[in-house]
Parts: structure tokens; sequence; C-alpha cells
């Protein structure tokens, strides 16, 4: 091993005899006596001295000198090393040059090797891109440790904005079921938004100009303008009655038991009974005729029984007979004729709608049988409710409106009563079967919304047809309800 000037060694292999008599051969040395004897090997191989520890510049050794590499040695300095800590050979020790340093040059200011600048070499990069201004930044890039609570601020932050997406999928989706978002079918995303107006309709008739531009400008307002909205009258409101006075809570009766109602109806018919029978021993009235039956012929008319009891029978049945006629006589009499009876309803119909005037909103997926028209058309009609039946080939919308007990039976029997996946065969079929009876498996009949209304919305009740969106739209939007097509379009009946 040699110095070549830079403080580096060359490496000349030494290992084994060979290499060591190769080494002094091409050098030209003699052999140190005191070496030889051990590459002879001379004395006992199975026992070794006790070596001391090693010190090149008291005893060199080279690497023949250590003896086989099959003994065991347990000094850690005495084993041998490869690599740059191979020792130098002691004949080797008086060529290698020590290098000098500098007495100027400070070897700790002094850096070991130039910068690795990676953007230099990456071929994946394109070296034009790389401005010296980054090349330089990328040299003198330091080390820099992050703040406490850095990466946590983020995280926070990450967790902030994912939460701030999800509250907004929520939205969307709330705004979806409730029927607010707009609806791509009826081409409710196409629907423009109308910009303020310069002047607002209630400003007009004090500014003088079409803007508020010049409203700081006190000479620009008109106060006493005849055509404004304000003047100094003050308008007094007719009062009105609130709609709560219809539903104020009256007395609640008292629910009695059976044995209770059975006690207070006797007692009422004795105290009745009471009060005919001393009118009867004061004479104001007539006693009334023995009211004879067969059950108690023999104990009314004892002897008479006994004497012709035919005739007795006779005369019993013919009591009977009459008392029974004036029964029916006395309910024709109070029965109402037809006129009187249809009042009567009306006059409750009225009375209901007195307390206040709801409306519920149905949507049914089909109206092919006729008999489910049927029944919705004549019992809308018997309730006197107001409204419309409006059917499609998409799906068919029912609204109503009228009294809480009206409503409540008509919702009863389309919600209920009425079953709606039976179907008929056509009326012009005949017995054999030509006719084919179409599948309702599908259809039902759901609300979609029902709440109470201010005034009716609609004068009579109708059935009207119609062939798409659009018109059934239209017809609704003559009545101010056309937001019931579009609420029963986007109900989910799945």
């Amino acid at each position: 091993m040699s110095s070549n000037g830079k403080g580096y060694k060359s490496f000349v292999p030494t290992r084994g005899k060979r290499a060591g008599k190769d080494v002094g051969a091409n050098k030209g040395f003699k052999r140190n006596p005191a070496f030889m004897k051990n590459e002879t090997g001379t004395g006992d191989h199975g026992h070794h001295e006790q070596r001391a520890p090693l010190n090149i510049n008291k005893q060199p050794r080279s690497l023949t000198q250590q003896g086989n590499g099959n003994e065991k040695r347990d000094d850690k300095e005495s084993r041998g090393r490869g690599g740059l800590n191979v020792e130098l050979h002691p004949l080797l020790r008086s060529m290698a040059k020590v290098p000098e340093i500098p007495k100027a040059e400070n070897p700790l200011k002094r850096r070991s090797r130039p910068e690795f600048d990676p953007l230099s070499i990456n071929i994946y990069v394109n070296q034009d891109d790389i401005s010296a201004e980054d090349r330089k930044r990328a040299k003198r890039r330091q080390l820099h440790f992050n703040e406490p609570g850095k990466y946590i601020a983020k995280g926070a932050e990450m967790r902030e904005k994912l939460a701030e997406l999800e509250r907004e999928r929520l939205r969307l989706e709330a705004e979806k079921e409730k029927g607010l978002a707009a609806d791509e079918s009826l081409g409710e995303h196409l629907y423009k938004t109308e910009r303020p107006p310069l002047v607002e309709w209630w400003d007009r008739g004090f500014l003088k100009d079409a803007s508020y531009d010049y409203i700081a400008d006190s000479s620009r307002i008109v106060y006493d303008n005849e055509d404004c909205p304000i003047s100094h009258y003050i308008e007094h409101p007719p009062l009105t009655h609130s709609v709560d006075e219809n539903f104020a809570p009256g007395e609640r009766p008292m629910f009695l038991t059976k044995k209770e109602m059975k006690r207070i109806r006797r007692n009422t018919r004795q105290e009745k009974l009471r009060e005919k029978q001393d009118r009867i021993r004061l004479g104001l009235d007539a006693p009334p005729p023995p009211k004879v039956k067969l059950s108690n012929l023999m104990n009314v008319l004892t002897n008479e029984a006994i004497k012709d009891p035919t005739a007795v029978e006779k005369q019993v049945r013919a009591d009977m007979q009459k008392r029974y006629e004036e029964h029916m006589r006395e309910n024709e009499l109070r029965k109402l004729d037809p006129e009187a009876k249809r009042e009567k309803i009306h006059q409750q119909h009225e009375k209901d709608m007195q307390k206040g005037l709801f409306t519920t909103v149905y949507r049914v997926e089909s109206l092919e049988n006729p008999q489910h028209l049927y029944k919705v058309d004549v019992n809308a009609k018997q309730l006197e409710l107001v409204g419309m039946c409006l059917t499609s080939p998409k799906m068919c919308l029912i609204v109503v409106e009228g009294g809480a007990k009206s409503i409540k039976f008509y919702k009863k029997l389309l919600t209920s009563r009425i079953k709606w996946t039976e179907n008929v065969p056509p009326k012009n079929s005949t017995v054999s079967g030509d006719g084919e009876v179409s599948d309702l498996s599908f259809n039902k009949c759901t609300v979609v919304w029902d709440g109470q209304l201010p005034s009716t919305n609609f004068k009579k009740w109708t059935v009207t047809r119609t062939e798409s969106d659009e018109e059934a739209i239209s017809v609704l939007a003559r009545f101010g309800v056309e937001s019931y097509w579009r609420s029963a379009v986007s109900l989910d009946v799945n």
C-alpha cells in the first residue's frame, strides 16, 4: 500500500505466503529473518504464544505473520481486517508519503465533498426548465423543523372541508326529498331568476329619477305627489274574525259507562211515567186503553177470556195491528222528504265547513278501472267536495277541498276501502273473454299533501283528461295550484 499524494492509500494484496514473497521479489527488498521464522511454519502449530496488542509504530507485522486462518483469536485488535482497514505492510511504510496540511487551511471548515445536485442527473427532468435560481435555491436549502401542531391543524382543516362537503350533500338530498330541488324533467333548471328592479314600486311615486342614484339629494324627492300610495289619510281596515275562533275547544262531554247510561235512561223514563200518571189522576188526560198482548191475555182479561177465548184472541190481534199501524204512521210523519233530507245534509256540510277548510292531494297511478273512477267521482259529489280529478297517461292527480268530516271520510275511502289493484274487463267485451284485462298490481293511492286553507281554490268538482305534463300544469295554473303536480311527480312512490 502506498500514498498517492492526496491522502489516500493504494492497496497491494499481501495475503498468504506467495503474495508476501512476490511483493518482496518485485520491489527488490530482502526478507527479515524475524519474519521468515513465522512464514516457514517453525514451532508448535497447536500452541501459540500470547501476543501483545497491535502497535504498528512499535512492531509492524504483515498479514503473513498472523498464522493460519483456522486459528481462533480472542484479541479484537489482532483480527484481520478487510477493505480500507487493511494494515500497511512494514516494508511499504517507508515509501508512504505523509500529506502535509498548509498552515493557512483549517481542516474543520473544509467541505468533505461538493453538494450533490439530484436535478443535474435526473433523466426524467427537463434540464432546460430548471432555472439557475431553482438550482441555487436547491443548493442552499437547509433543514427546517415543523412547528408543533402544524399537521394537527392541517388535519383539522381537512376534516372541516370534508364535513362541509358532507353537509352540502345532505342539504341537496334533503331538498330533493322535499321536492325543492330543480326538476329537470319539467325544465325548472332553465328558469332564470329575475333581477331586482332599479326602483321599487312603492318608491316610484316619490323619486323624480328612475334609479336610486340621487336618493341623497332632497331636491330629487317628491313628498306631496297625489299618485304616491302614501298620504296623510289613515286607513282603518274592517275587523275580521280570527280563524282560531272556529276551532275554540268547547265543553268536553262526560263519558259514562254502560251501567250508568242504563240507570240514567231508566230514571228519565220513570220520571216521565210518574208525570203522566199524575195528569191522569187529576183528570187532565184520559186513561189509555189496556195494552193487551197474547202473552198477558189471561192476566188482563180473565173472565172474558174464559167465556169466549176465540173472540178475545181476535180482538187482541186487531188491537196489536192497530198499534203497529199507528207506530209506522208516526214514523212516516217524522221522516223527512227527499228535498228536506238533502237540505239537512247540505246544512251539515255547511256547518262542517264553517269550522275550517281542509284540502288533500292524492296521487293514483292509474284510473283505468271504470269502477274506481266512478267511486272517486260520485263520492266527491255526495260529500259536496270541490276540486278536480286530473287524469293523464303518466299518473292521476286528485285534489279535494271541504270540511274536516268530509275530507276524513273521503281519505278513508281512497286509502283503505277501494282496492286499487283490482280490474274488470271492458264494458263492450263479450262473455267468451275477448276483452283483455290489464294488470293493475302496480296501482296504488298515495297522499301527496294535506293541510288547511284560508279559502277554497276551486268552485266545483270536475274530472279532466290531459295528455302531457305541460297540459296538466297549465290546467292547474288556472286555479293557482300547479305546484301540486310537481310535488306529485317528484314523490317517490316505491
